[in-house]
């Protein structure tokens, strides 16, 4: 005789309530190309470029990309977007009356695109270089007085989001992996952090998929196909984290790198997987999705991102990218005095221990 188990029952689904998240975007080899058109179709005739200038070969192809709408160039960027830094940009798109801001490069360059975008109304276009995410959300950041404050605005979103792998085959192995890392904790967060829904879920858990199968090849070599894979990831993260907001992992990497000036990418890369297990305790269900994404199991989730992160190059622990034991102390007095977001309440013992290990870098393990 066969037996036939029952279907389980369908799970009811919780009432959401979203604000869909505006903007164009263009994926493909060679998009950079676009660039002119796309400011013509928003009516963009004086443009300021925001370009690094330790590329200069991006910077020249970037020049070319805006072509005749090319205003002046500004060329200053730093991580974590100091205020006055800020300032300054803002006063020279005033000053050279612009009607439209093109960033390109990675989430520093776009990050001061947007600040200046904030400040002065202008549409904002964007060709990201490498796996920040930044493009895709409202959120921007500022940093003054060892103090980085984030906000969302929508002037920060960007009109439209260039992506073209093409530009991504040249970037260094060493910044592929913790870039791809930074993505992956878009993924991670937008799961927990305030305000979820099955759309942002969606997104996230096929970013963490694509992420989980790609990365490890567009660390080892310069495959356009791979890193075309962990492009699209880094826009779905950042499509989700930008619609969710952001919790303890996000709240942490940016006290840390406001107080320290820490790189960014590295920074999230190496606290990832101790900020995943301290919040398993109050989201178990959000924990177990995304290890199946991972293609592991809830125990075994944060051994896996850190082994996943070693694999692509992610330093041993945040001693190794120059922060000491006593600014970790520090960090964890500040993290209390902040109050800072999370799903499972901050106390003094265990946000050490989560700083503690990310210091030393070991595998973290759930009990």
């Amino acid at each position: 005789m066969t037996v036939t188990s029952a279907p389980s029952p369908t799970q009811t689904l919780a009432g959401f309530t979203r604000d869909t998240l505006p903007g164009r975007i263009v994926f493909r080899d060679g998009a950079l190309d676009d660039v002119r058109d796309e400011l013509e179709r928003i009516g963009a005739q004086r443009v300021m470029l925001i370009v690094a200038d330790y590329d200069d070969h991006l910077a020249e192809q970037a020049q070319h990309a805006v072509a005749d709408r090319l205003h002046v160039v500004w060329d200053e960027v730093r991580q974590h977007v100091p205020r006055e830094l800020a300032a300054r940009a803002t006063a020279a798109a005033t000053d050279n009356h612009v009607d439209a801001l093109v960033s390109v490069g990675g989430g520093s360059t776009i990050g001061l695109g947007k600040a200046v975008a904030v400040s002065t109304g202008l549409p904002l276009v964007c060709v990201p270089t490498t796996y920040s995410g930044s493009e895709m959300t409202p959120i921007y950041g500022l940093t003054a007085d060892n103090d980085k404050k984030t906000a969302r605005d929508s002037r920060a979103l960007p009109r439209v989001v260039i992506y073209d792998p093409q530009l991504l085959v040249t970037l260094p192995p060493d910044v592929v992996g913790p870039s791809g890392m930074n993505a992956l904790a878009h993924c991670a967060e937008a799961l927990w952090a305030p305000g979820p829904d099955p759309i942002t879920d969606a997104l996230a858990l096929d970013g963490a998929r694509r992420i989980n199968r790609h990365l490890r090849s567009a660390y080892r070599e310069a495959d356009v196909a791979a890193r075309g894979q962990v492009l699209i990831a880094a826009c779905l993260a950042g499509t989700a984290l930008g619609t969710v907001g952001t919790s303890i992992h996000h709240a942490l990497c940016h006290l840390l790198g406001g107080m320290f000036d820490s790189p960014h990418a590295l920074t999230h890369a190496i606290v990832l997987p101790y900020a995943v297990k301290f919040v398993r305790p109050a989201v178990p269900g959000a924990f177990a999705r995304l290890a199946a994404a991972l293609d592991t199991v809830s125990e075994e989730l944060p051994a896996a991102i850190w082994s996943l992160g070693r694999s692509v190059g992610t330093p041993k622990g945040l001693r190794a990218i120059g922060i000491t034991e006593s600014q970790v102390e520090q960090a964890v007095e500040a993290a209390l005095a902040k109050g800072l977001t999370s799903p499972r309440p901050l106390n003094r013992s265990l946000t050490r221990r989560l700083l503690e290990g990310a210091w030393r870098g070991m595998s973290p393990s759930v009990p």
